[in-house]
């Protein structure tokens, strides 16, 4: 079936099926309309027969009724009406015209009334069809007709007869008819655009010479020739023109529009129908035109452009002054309509001030966050021109630059930290064997006093050292964040409990009097034990080197803004000519003869070790009083 299809013979079958098909289903939609239209389904035949043949005597007896209006007294006998018996009676009774076969014995089937309006001169000027007598200037006439069922001849009656005892015994199988034909109209109409361009012998397409021609090109004479038949349709008056006329130009523009079907469907194939059309074509030289005037244009634009990036931005400023004033006189010499003109300038003015003004914002914003501090921030250049968007990209170079600079001073201290780690290990071997050596020589009995002496400053001055080695390194460590923290929860107030009894005794040697102070609910923070007990050491350690002897020490806890606070205060034994920034950096002592023990790193690893645990370490100098504030964030816990 598909090969018979894909021959000539069978695409021809296939297209007259389709056509026949499309027909009959229109004249199945127009039966069906029509006997709706005319009850066909509960009137019986003759009753549909009268009442047709009733519309089409009321349009024929218009013209006799004009000739009987206007023929005087005297009786017309009217033309042979096909089988239509005429009687037309004035207001008085008598018949001013008729056919010739009516006898006194005729039976009418219809009585028609009539009014006629005449002019001055008796002619008549309208008839219409009524029902009742109420018009004083009209002329009432009746007409009584019937069809003659004995005439020989053929008439329209007749033949509306025969159609009707034709169809309407069909009147429920036109809409299977319909169905039908339309389920044959689909089924021919894919299987011949499934075989259109197509072969027997082969699966390539093989477009016809009409291919050639763009599909638009063929379907706007078609268009038209359609737009020209129905205008040609709307200037007929008889029924029957228009009916033939009809099916005609109906089997005509159905066949051209089937044979544009299957072009489109070849194209479709091809992948040309779009492409390949006449319209595409426009559109494209269209295309290619806006784009190259988009090209020019944008060659216009970067010229000038480039005129304004190498203009100063004082002289661009007095250019644009200048051009406003300029503007302005003229229009105001000139003598135009200056109020139109005056709102045409701010609408372009007030814009452009309220632009600079947001970009100096965006500029004033980028300025703010590189001064304080913030290197990562970004001023937005998307939306600046000229010379705004070239400052804003300084701005982002200054901040790109400093924060190479400060990778690079990051750099620099892990390298001072690694140094001072790997000296610091270098060092501690051979210092390790010197104590060992000096503790050995201090334990051999020997009768001088002053090796023992020697040996006793040997491994004191040795010690130190250490201290200050293993201070050192655990310095660096807290610093760059490489030392390793563990934090749990505590309760805080046990460093203050074993800060009292691990110091007493050193207090009292001291002359100092110790006082602690904690509150009577728990306080929890997140801490490392043993970074903190070495915060608390570093501190206890400075106050037992540096506060004033028979004073006393005050160390307390309490909760403070969410926080857990240790309080640490002393008075100092020497004067505190020191700011108290100075005092937390390394190397740095209140002592400034430098006549004690310390080495200057206890209050910079405490601060590091607390900023290690997210806590806070800072100093107050209040003349002597020295106070040390320790504070670190409430936990709760269940």
């Amino acid at each position: 079936m598909k090969t018979f299809l894909r021959t000539v013979a069978g695409k021809t079958a296939a297209f007259i099926v389709c056509s026949l098909s499309v027909f009959i289903l229109m004249a199945s939609v127009f039966c069906g309309a029509f006997m709706i239209g005319y009850d066909f389904y509960t009137k019986d035949k003759d009753t549909v027969y009268r009442e047709l043949a009733y519309d089409r005597i009321r349009r024929d007896v218009y013209s006799d009724l004009w000739m009987a209006a206007e023929g005087g007294e005297e009786t017309i006998l009217l033309e042979d009406k096909n089988g239509l018996l005429i009687q037309i009676l004035d207001e008085e009774g008598n018949t001013v015209a008729r056919t010739k076969e009516i006898t006194d014995d005729t039976k009418w089937d219809h009585t028609l009334t009539y009014g006629i309006l005449d002019d001055v001169n008796g002619h008549v000027t309208d008839i219409y069809y009524t029902e009742l007598k109420a018009d004083d200037n009209a002329s009432y006439y009746t007409v009584n007709v019937s069809i003659d069922e004995n005439s020989k001849q053929t008439s329209f009656y007749s033949f509306l007869k025969d159609v009707i005892d034709r169809v309407y015994p069909l009147r429920y199988a036109i809409f299977g008819i319909g169905l039908l034909s339309l389920t044959v109209l689909i089924i021919s109409f894919v299987a011949l655009m499934s075989v259109a361009g197509r072969r027997p012998d082969d699966e390539d397409l093989h477009p016809g010479p009409l291919n050639k021609i763009p599909f638009d090109l063929l379907a706007v004479p078609a268009l038209g020739l359609l737009v020209l038949f129905i205008i040609a349709l709307g200037n007929m008056s008889a029924t029957e023109t228009i009916v033939a006329v009809l099916t005609v130009g109906g089997i005509l523009f159905w066949n051209i529009f089937l044979g544009l079907c299957m072009s489109m469907a070849v194209r479709i194939k091809q992948g040309s129908l779009i492409k390949g059309s006449f319209t595409w074509f426009c559109l494209k030289w269209i295309w290619k035109v806006l784009v190259w005037s988009w090209e020019q244009i944008l060659r216009v634009f970067r010229f000038l452009g480039y005129l304004l990036k190498n203009i100063p931005l004082v002289w661009k400023t007095l250019i644009l002054i200048g051009a406003v004033c300029i503007y302005e006189l003229i229009f105001f010499f000139g003598g135009y309509e200056r109020d139109f003109f005056w709102v045409l300038e701010k609408i372009i003015l007030i814009p452009a001030i309220l632009y600079l003004a947001i970009s100096l914002r965006t500029l004033q914003k980028g300025g703010r966050a590189l001064a304080s501090g913030d290197m990562t921030y970004r001023v937005d250049t998307k939306r600046l021109i000229l010379d705004l968007k070239e400052h804003g990209e300084d701005l982002n170079d200054i901040s790109k630059g400093m924060n190479i600079a400060v990778e690079e001073q990051m750099k620099s201290e892990r390298m001072k930290t690694e140094l001072i780690t790997n000296v610091s290990h270098d060092i501690k071997t051979p210092l390790t064997s010197i104590i060992n050596y000096t503790d050995l020589i201090s334990k051999e009995k020997t009768g001088n006093k002053k090796i023992n002496e020697y040996t006793e400053v040997l491994l004191r001055q040795s010690e130190k050292l250490k201290r200050l080695i293993d201070d050192l390194v655990e310095a660096s460590k807290a610093s760059t964040g490489n030392l390793e923290v563990d934090p749990v929860p505590c309760n805080a107030a046990v460093f203050v409990s074993q800060a009292d009894g691990e110091y007493q005794n050193r207090m009292k040697e001291a002359s100092l009097t110790l006082i602690t102070a904690i509150p009577d609910e728990e306080i929890w923070i997140m801490a490392d034990s043993r970074r903190m007990w070495r915060i608390f050491d570093n501190l206890m350690n400075n106050i037992c080197k540096y506060a004033q002897p028979n004073t006393r020490v005050y160390l307390s806890l309490e909760k403070k803004d969410d926080k857990a606070l240790f309080t640490f205060k002393n008075v100092s034994r020497e004067q505190l000519n020191i700011s108290e920034e100075e005092l937390m950096e390394r190397f740095t002592r209140g002592d400034r003869s430098r006549n004690t023990e310390g080495n200057g790193l206890g209050l910079s690893i405490a601060r590091s070790m607390a900023q290690l645990q997210e806590g806070e370490l800072h100093i107050e100098i209040d003349g002597d009083l020295f106070k040390a504030y320790l504070s670190f964030p409430l936990i709760r816990t269940s």
